[in-house]
């Protein structure tokens, strides 16, 4: 067998490269949330033109007014708190002023913007979620076959295998590895960014915030949100690659698998602690002893490959006809060898 430094080093690079194309997708969905972001602050302007009524709430009155509520959101469950919380004047002229005939107009106009929040995040979410899925299934297959080629190319030898069925890859893609799958925490993501731009459209309405106040708050939200998006892939494509590796390390007969932290300044403890322990492939668990152990993470595992799983390679790769151990050149390529096994599984 080779170098063993050079393994680790070489699975170190393949999830570097995974978390780089994350980054890809990642940037894809950013411009999601940054048109999203601008449509929204156009659609502002003709609702927040600055009223210059005398009698708005401060910062902190709105806020306490919003968390007396079911739904921070719902122009409704304002008015009725209003009335029911009329202990200073200007409580009472605010609920006079909203239900005038001359904001009448502009508050049905703040309900349709946040009906367009709704429509807009759905949107974000749908396309959101086409762009993961897509980088998701292509990672799957892609770590599963790296992980064979390296598994041959570290003892020497082109054993047969089971190419990986779309069956795996959707169990996969699809697992609650964390209590919900990708898909239903999208979608947490987008809800919960449309529930709280709703509030601060509502905070500002009763405020009477600035135009460059709102324009900030809208920008800082969507960031928010973004950033979330991009933590989703990347901890998502950190343990999509992992399983899959682990699934060829069964579908080798490989019983153990050491982890392997990325070590730098920003490896977090618990992955330091890990690094080079030794775990069975059949007790694997994500987050215990299997990366990724946190959002952001970037370890990864290596097969440890005893004796006894190195005789069952060399058995399983030889020839029926010729009873010889295949082998190939040391110098192949990745895309050379999985080029020869698209062929085979044709």
């Amino acid at each position: 067998m080779n170098n063993l430094s050079y393994w680790e080093k070489r699975k170190a690079q393949e999830m570097f490269q995974y978390m780089a194309k994350a980054e890809q997708v990642a940037d894809e969905i950013s411009k999601l949330y940054i048109r999203s972001s601008r449509y929204i602050s156009m659609e502002l302007e003709d609702i927040f033109e600055r009223y210059q009524g005398k009698h708005k709430l401060s910062r902190e009155e709105a806020r306490e007014l919003l968390n007396t509520i079911k739904d921070p959101t719902s122009l409704n469950e304002l008015k009725a708190a209003l009335r029911t919380k009329l202990d200073s004047k200007t409580k009472a002229d605010l609920l006079a002023e909203l239900e005038s005939p001359a904001y009448r107009a502009r508050m049905e106009r703040l309900q349709q913007l946040q009906n367009q929040l709704d429509a807009t995040m759905q949107q974000v979410y749908q396309q959101e979620k086409a762009w993961s899925t897509g980088h998701y299934v292509d990672l799957a297959r892609e770590a599963y076959y790296r992980s064979i080629f390296d598994i041959q190319a570290q003892t020497g030898m082109g054993f047969s295998f089971n190419h990986v069925s779309k069956k795996t890859i959707d169990r996969v893609v699809n697992s609650k590895w964390s209590g919900s799958n990708y898909s239903t925490r999208i979608w947490k993501n987008t809800q919960a960014l449309a529930q709280e731009l709703k509030a601060e459209l509502l905070m500002n309405f009763i405020t009477g915030r600035t135009d460059r106040e709102v324009a900030e708050i809208i920008v800082e939200k969507f960031a928010a949100g973004s950033s979330q998006a991009r933590r989703l892939v990347r901890t998502e494509s950190c343990n999509l690659s992992n399983q899959m590796e682990m699934a060829s390390y069964e579908e080798c007969g490989i019983e153990y698998y050491r982890f392997l932290a990325t070590l730098d300044l920003r490896t977090s403890s618990i992955c330091r602690s890990l690094d080079n322990e030794r775990f069975k492939v059949s007790e694997q668990q994500p987050g215990l002893n299997c990366p990724p152990m946190h959002p952001w993470c970037r370890s990864t595992t290596i097969c440890d490959i005893g004796e006894i799983e190195l005789a069952e390679m060399k058995r399983r790769a030889r020839d029926p006809v010729t009873g010889k151990v295949r082998a190939f050149p040391a110098n192949i390529t990745y895309k050379q060898w999985y080029k020869v096994q698209a062929i085979k599984s044709a």
